[in-house]
């Protein structure tokens, strides 16, 4: 798989890639790291279980919790008057 793919996927199932790192308890950059070319079976043992898991697996609820907490620090932009 190309790595874009790889992470289009992980974002589909968790909302981000760091999402997806912290529910596997991965270290913070470590799918970066790997499609990058630094070996780590443990990181690359993660993504194939969760790419081979249909995204019905994960619940709405995981995914949401970052998608809230994410909008929730966001800036809102305030229409000029």
């Amino acid at each position: 798989m190309h790595p874009e793919d790889v992470k289009a996927e992980l974002r589909k199932r968790f909302a981000t890639v760091s999402a997806f790192e912290a529910r596997y308890e991965l270290p913070a950059k470590s799918v970066h790291d790997l499609l990058r070319g630094r070996a780590s079976a443990r990181v690359e043992k993660a993504i194939k279980a969760a790419i081979e898991r249909p995204v019905s697996d994960f619940s709405k609820s995981e995914c949401s919790d970052v998608s809230e907490t994410r909008s929730s620090t966001h800036r809102k932009i305030e229409k000029a008057r």
